[in-house]
């Protein structure tokens, strides 16, 4: 996802829940970007940057937690899309606008406004869910792009494609429960959430290979701004010096953690780095249980690893066809 060269190519994916997919995450890490067998102190630092990444993504869903009490989703998706986007504008004044050089404006527009619905889901399901359940459901989302893959793209499916995405939304099914406990509302916007950002990524994918990463990643993060303020106008709040910091923490948070994982998957493979996104959930219950006295339930940590495991497999497997040049 969101590849560059060096300095020249800022993130792809702006603001938003992650092989390895966050809500709104809406590009893929490249094969070339994959290394087939990284070293050990490769690796290590591969692993370090992965950690980093999940920590700092779990780190704006609790600021996200906390400013959705007084300013609202859509609102606080538009000011952090702002935000991520001006990681963008030296690299484009730089450029000339190059990487705006494009034949597929419509495209462009579609695959924002799926990835604007992605991060708004995201922000409402964060508002309204408990944090470990949302993040821990979250983790499906390779799940969905794999089962879109497959019905959209024509990927092939083998058995064991299929059971790993069984054992997948099984471990979903755990932390959910439905007729065993009351089904919170924001459960629904997690899968919104997650649609949407398999949505954005198949058009992706679809696009790569008329647009170059660049012009893909620079075109989302300037068509969310517009798509997501008209969305933000109705529910508008001016935010006080605080809410508006810790907005624009979330851009930032959101930016480190979508560098972390591109310069992480440029070391290593993704299958090998999947495994650690179940930290994602070990912060969440922590920052849920310390600042906002949630307590996930076993059901929660159980589905959680059973998701993670079912990705990392996908992931794995991902891995080796490409290695060995099945796709």
């Amino acid at each position: 996802m969101h590849h560059g060269r060096g300095a020249e190519r800022p993130v792809q994916g702006v603001a938003g829940p992650a092989m390895s997919l966050e809500p709104g995450d809406s590009g893929e890490p490249s094969p070339a970007a994959e290394s087939p067998a990284a070293s050990r102190p490769v690796y290590a630092s591969a692993a370090l940057l992965m950690i980093t990444s999940v920590s700092l993504f779990t780190f704006s869903h609790g600021l996200v937690r906390g400013v959705g009490e007084a300013i609202h989703p859509l609102e606080i998706a538009f000011a952090t899309s702002l935000f991520s986007f001006t990681f963008y504008l030296p690299w484009l004044f730089r450029t000339g606008f190059r990487p705006l050089r494009t034949k597929q404006i419509r495209l462009h527009w579609v695959r924002a406004s799926f990835n604007a619905a992605a991060v708004c889901g995201w922000y409402y399901a964060l508002t309204m869910a408990p944090l470990a359940d949302a993040v821990a459901l979250s983790l499906t989302g390779p799940l969905v792009i794999t089962l879109g893959a497959v019905l959209f793209l024509g990927e092939p499916a083998r058995l064991r494609r299929w059971v790993a995405l069984g054992i997948g939304i099984a471990g979903a099914l755990l932390i959910i429960r439905p007729g065993f406990q009351s089904f919170n509302p924001g459960y629904w916007f997690v899968l919104f959430s997650i649609s949407s950002t398999a949505g954005s990524r198949l058009l992706t994918k679809h696009m790569t290979l008329s647009e170059p990463p660049a012009t893909l990643g620079a075109w989302l993060a300037l068509l969310q701004v517009p798509i997501t303020f008209v969305l933000a106008v109705p529910f508008w709040t001016w935010p006080n010096p605080l809410q508006l910091a810790m907005m624009f923490g979330v851009g930032l948070l959101v930016g480190g953690a979508h560098f972390s994982l591109t310069m992480a998957y440029h070391r290593a493979d993704v299958g090998s780095l999947e495994p650690f996104n179940f930290i994602r959930l070990v912060l969440a219950a922590i920052i849920g249980y310390v600042v906002f006295a949630e307590n996930p339930d076993a059901w929660t940590w159980a589905g959680g690893a059973i998701i993670v495991a079912s990705t990392s497999y996908i992931a794995h497997r991902e891995s080796v066809r490409r290695r060995q040049g099945l796709d």
